[in-house]
């Protein structure tokens, strides 16, 4: 048995336990820095609307901050991938953290000295945008370099627990600090956590993907070989459509589940509450699911895994979500949850161990765009169905994870 020091320079087949990983020296900082970063977009992206709103007074304004907050990013990604590679994994997502850190006081100070205005709020938001996939692909390379293959689902299992985890604590924070110490303090300690987050990574030492990889290529063309290696790659072509659908049936339920509610209370002043309720069952539901996801999950087998959890995934959001009461829904956002862990880190690991090493930082950057294109797609057809009916909306939401599962089964290669 391999001792937790040489853990990633094991070549090891044999399943390793949750132990053993966090035993890891290199795993532990990354899953800090992970996490802190994580946090810090989340509360971020809820504090940022109730920032302007709050110094603006304007909703508009607020909506706008959010467009800026996301969609430059989303643009760049494969630039993103190409500087990850550049820099390597360790250097790129430093890179990030910092200068979000910079760019979030930069926000607070200007408007302590009021001088903000709204065109430099909107910049400086566009800028942070820019760095972020850097952090969002280069944590998601830097695992497989930290850690032996056997021990892929595991570090991925944990690395999606805490997101999840994140996605309860992330708004329920962002309220609490808002209220407690105010707008600016707010985001000043969300840079706080950025500074933190990129200081923990100097406890990194070793591993395989810290370093410079892609040799030195025009930005443009190293972006565009990035774009041409995922469509030229079947598995990683057959997890873009799948989980793309996937995601748009995630992205309908962010719109049908406050309407449910709303429709099943009779529209109570208690909405909100219940609502909350109901996406803090799932993020709960949503890490545990991953754990057990990594526990049980061996290469080669992230295929069947994927398509059966996404099965469940539909049964679960229709009938099981649509049956007339919050307590059903409450189940069935439950089982949603549980089933998105061995989605999500059956993707991972299928797409980190099918993806050449030298490729990794242009392709998580890029591929975790191209993944994600179906939830606003989603949202939007959500939010058209379920003025109508939130029944309809479910079942449709049910019908484009079937797709996904039918996609995932038909489109990704078997193994080997």
């Amino acid at each position: 048995m391999k001792t937790p020091e040489s853990l990633e320079d094991s070549t090891e087949t044999a399943p390793l336990t949750y132990r053993q990983v966090l035993g890891s020296r290199n795993v532990p900082p990354l899953l800090l820095a992970a996490s802190l970063s994580r946090l810090a977009g989340s509360i971020l992206l809820f504090v940022i609307v109730l920032y302007v709103i709050a110094e603006f007074h304007s909703v508009s304004m607020a909506g706008l901050s959010g467009f800026f907050l996301t969609l430059p990013g989303f643009l760049v990604s494969p630039i993103a991938g190409a500087v990850l590679d550049r820099l390597g994994a360790v250097r790129a997502v430093a890179l990030d953290t910092l200068s979000s850190a910079v760019f979030i006081s930069g926000i607070a100070l200007l408007s302590l000295g009021g001088t903000l205005t709204e065109p430099v709020l909107f910049v400086l938001l566009a800028l942070y945008s820019l760095t972020s996939p850097l952090t969002a692909g280069g944590i998601r390379t830097l695992f497989p370099g930290f850690v032996p293959e056997a021990a892929y689902d595991k570090a991925n299992a944990l690395d999606l627990s805490t997101f999840s985890v994140i996605d309860v604590v992330g708004p329920l924070l962002a309220g609490a600090m808002f209220a407690a110490i105010g707008p600016n303090p707010a985001l000043l300690t969300t840079a706080g956590m950025y500074v933190l987050a990129g200081l923990s990574l100097t406890l990194l030492r070793g591993g395989r993907a810290g370093a410079p990889s892609a040799p030195r290529r025009h930005l443009l063309r190293s972006a565009w070989e990035g774009i041409t290696y995922l469509f030229r790659n079947s598995t990683l072509r057959g997890l873009a459509v799948s989980y793309a659908l996937y995601q748009a049936a995630a992205g309908m339920l962010i719109v049908i589940v406050p309407v449910a509610v709303a429709d099943w209370l009779d529209g109570g002043t208690s909405v909100d509450r219940y609502v909350g309720l109901m996406w803090a069952i799932t993020g709960l539901a949503g890490a545990v699911g991953g754990l057990i996801a990594g526990k049980v999950l061996r290469a080669g087998g992230e295929r069947r895994y994927m398509v059966a959890a996404t099965l469940v995934c539909a049964v679960a959001i229709f009938p099981v979500s649509a049956l007339g009461s919050l307590v059903t829904l409450g189940i069935g956002l439950m089982l949603v949850g549980l089933a998105e862990g061995a989605v999500n880190v059956s993707l991972l690991s299928l797409r980190q161990r099918r993806t050449e090493s030298d490729w990794l930082g242009r392709i998580m950057t890029v591929s975790i765009s191209v993944n994600l294109i179906g939830f606003p797609i989603g949202t939007a057809l959500g939010g058209a169905l379920a003025t109508h009916s939130a029944t309809v909306a479910l079942a449709t939401a049910a019908l484009l994870a079937v797709g996904s599962a039918a996609s995932g089964r038909f489109l990704i290669p078997r193994e080997a």
